[in-house]
C-alpha cells in the first residue's frame, strides 16, 4: 500500500501561518494531515481518529507539547510523537522523550529534514529515557546550543560509543556527564580519565588493571577503570593523545567487550559504555598515521561537536550571568552584575580558553569586587589587549564623547560594520568572511540575520559620537519602555 493511504499525521501548531505551510508540506510528501490549533483540539482529534503519528509544537497557547504527551500516555495512546521547538534544552528534550516522543526537532528546520524525520521514525518507537534531573552546566540560548541540547537527549538513549570534539574548555566533560545522567546507565558509575596526563605504562595498568606480580611493585591485584566503570560510563578524555600500542587494546575491548588484565591468562567480560573526547582533529591524525583508522571509526559512531565560545556570542551574556551567580553563592557574596562597558570588553575578546576561561574570570571578578557592578578595572591587567608589537600603526583608542553615547547601539553597529566589511573583502563568500572574523559560517550567518540582513549593515565605520546617549529620567532610568 502507498504512504498516502496508510499514514495519517496529526499536526498540533497554534501559529496559523506555520500550521498551513506545514500541512501543505506534509500532504505534498504523501501524508494525510489533520491540523489542530492547540492541545484541546489535538485531544479531541485523538479521541475521534486513529493517527499513525503526531507532530506537535512544544510551546502552545493553551499549554505545551509535553502536556499533550502526558495526556496521551494517561490515555494509553502509543502513537509516536515528534516535538518541534525553538527552545530545546537537554531537560525539555528528555522530558519529551520520557513521555513518549520518538524525536525532537529544533527550529528553524528544512521541510525535507522534517519529512525525513517523520518517515524514519514512524515505523517504531524507542524506549523512554529516565526521568530528568537538573539541567547541569550546558548553558546557552542560541541555535547552536539548542541543537546540541536536543542531540544530547537523543544520544543518551543509544547505548553505544560517543565522540565529543571541540577546543579545550568548551564543555566536553559536561556533555559526557549529561549523557550519563539521562542514559539507562545513570545508576552506574561515571569514571573519567585523561589519556594525555599519564605515561603509557601507567595508563595501560589504569585502564585494564593488573594481577598480583604482573610487574615490579604489583603487590596486589588491581581492577582497571574499565571494570570500575562496569554498568556505567567510562569517559576517555584527550583520546587523541593515547599511544598507538594502547589504541590496539582499546579497539579490541570496544569490539569484543572483553579485556585481559596485565599479567592475566584469561579474559573477562566488561559491560561499559565509552565516551571519548578530544580537542585534536582525529581524522587528520589518522591520515598522518598517529591514530588508528579502525579505532577512529569505532569511536565516531555518534559525534557531538562543541563550538568555541567565540562562535556563539549570543550565549556569552547568559553564561557570564550564570557564572557570576554561581560564584557569588560559592563565595557568600551578594548578587552582582556586569557593567555595560565590562560586557562590551568581554564580547570583544576571543576567549581562547572558552567557557572554562570565562568561568574562572567571573570567579576572579566576584572575589575581587567589594560590591556594586563589576567594572573593567576588575579584569586582569592587559585583558583583551594585543601582545607587544601587534598594535603598531594603529590609531589612537576611541574615546567617550563628552555627552556620552549609546554603548549598546554602537556595539551593534560596530558588529554590523565588520560583518559587511569582511564579506566585501572576500568577494561575498560568507564562509570566508566568517573565517576572517574568527567565527564559523553558522555564527556569521546568525549574526547577519540578527542584524537585519546585509542591506541593514552600516557601510562606514560607526563612531561613538554618532550614537547619542538615550534620555534619562529623574529616577535614573532611560525613557525606553521596560519591555522594549
Amino acid at each position: 500500500m502507498s504512504l498516502a493511504t496508510t499514514q495519517r499525521i496529526l499536526l498540533v501548531e497554534d501559529e496559523p501561518g506555520l500550521r498551513e505551510v506545514l500541512t501543505l508540506a506534509l500532504e505534498g510528501a504523501g501524508f494525510r494531515c489533520e491540523a489542530a490549533a492547540g492541545i484541546e483540539e489535538g485531544q479531541r482529534a485523538l479521541r475521534e481518529t486513529t493517527f499513525d503519528g503526531v507532530l506537535s509544537d512544544l510551546k502552545l497557547k493553551d499549554g505545551s507539547g509535553i502536556e499533550l504527551l502526558t495526556w496521551m500516555k494517561e490515555q494509553g495512546l502509543e502513537t509516536p510523537v515528534v516535538i518541534m521547538t525553538a527552545y530545546a534544552t537537554t531537560e525539555t528534550t528528555v522530558q519529551a522523550l520520557n513521555q513518549g516522543a520518538v524525536d525532537f526537532i529544533t527550529k528553524p528546520f528544512k521541510h525535507d529534514e522534517l519529512i525525513g524525520t517523520l518517515k524514519g521514525l514512524l515505523a517504531a518507537t524507542e524506549p523512554a529515557a529516565p526521568p530528568p534531573q537538573d539541567l547541569g552546566e550546558l548553558v546557552g540560548v542560541g541555535p547552536i546550543m539548542r541543537k546540541i541540547n536536543a542531540l544530547i537527549g537523543k544520544v543518551s538513549r543509544a547505548d553505544t560509543t560517543v565522540l565529543l570534539t571541540g577546543e579545550s574548555g568548551t564543555g566536553k566533560e559536561v556533555v559526557a556527564r549529561l549523557i550519563h545522567r539521562y542514559s539507562d546507565r545513570t545508576k552506574g558509575p561515571f569514571v573519567a580519565v585523561n589519556c594525555g596526563a599519564l605515561p603509557e605504562a601507567l595508563l595501560e595498568s589504569e585502564l585494564f588493571g593488573f594481577e598480583k606480580g604482573a610487574f615490579t611493585g604489583a603487590g596486589a591485584m588491581k581492577r582497571g577503570l574499565f571494570e570500575e566503570a562496569g554498568g556505567g560510563i567510562l569517559f576517555l578524555d584527550e583520546i587523541g593523545e593515547m599511544p598507538l600500542s594502547l589504541q590496539v587494546k582499546l579497539l579490541r575491548v570496544l569490539q569484543e567487550r572483553r579485556l585481559r588484565r596485565l599479567g592475566a591468562t584469561e579474559e573477562r567480560a566488561v559491560d561499559v559504555r565509552v565516551i571519548a573526547a578530544t580537542n585534536r582533529d582525529l581524522r587528520a591524525r589518522t591520515e598522518a598515521g598517529a591514530f588508528r583508522e579502525d579505532l577512529f571509526y569505532r569511536l565516531n559512531i555518534l559525534q557531538i561537536e562543541l563550538p568555541p565560545l567565540r562562535e556563539r556570542p549570543e550565549d556569552l551574556p547568559v553564561l557570564a550571568e550564570h557564572f557570576l551567580r554561581r560564584s557569588c553563592q560559592k563565595l557568600g557574596k551578594a548578587p552582582m552584575q556586569l557593567h555595560a562597558d565590562t560586557m562590551a570588553q568581554l564580547l570583544a575578546y576571543r576567549f581562547p580558553g572558552n567557557v572554562r576561561e570565562l568561568e574562572n574570570l567571573m570567579e576572579r571578578c566576584v572575589a575581587l569586587n567589594a560590591g556594586g557592578p563589576i567594572t573593567k578595572d576588575l579584569l586582569p591587567e592587559g585583558f583583551g589587549q594585543a601582545p607587544a608589537g601587534e598594535g603598531a600603526g594603529r590609531s589612537a583608542p576611541l574615546t567617550i564623547p563628552p555627552d556620552g553615547f549609546d554603548l549598546e547601539a554602537w556595539i551593534t553597529a560596530l558588529k554590523g560594520h565588520f560583518l559587511k566589511r569582511a564579506l566585501e573583502e572576500v568577494g561575498g563568500v560568507k564562509t570566508k568572511a566568517g573565517k576572517r572574523l574568527g567565527m564559523s559560517f553558522r555564527a556569521y550567518r546568525y549574526w547577519l540575520a540578527e542584524l537585519g540582513g546585509l542591506e541593514a549593515l552600516p557601510q562606514d565605520f560607526p563612531w561613538p559620537s554618532d550614537f547619542p546617549a538615550p534620555a534619562v529620567d529623574e529616577g535614573g532610568g532611560t525613557d525606553t519602555p521596560k519591555d522594549a
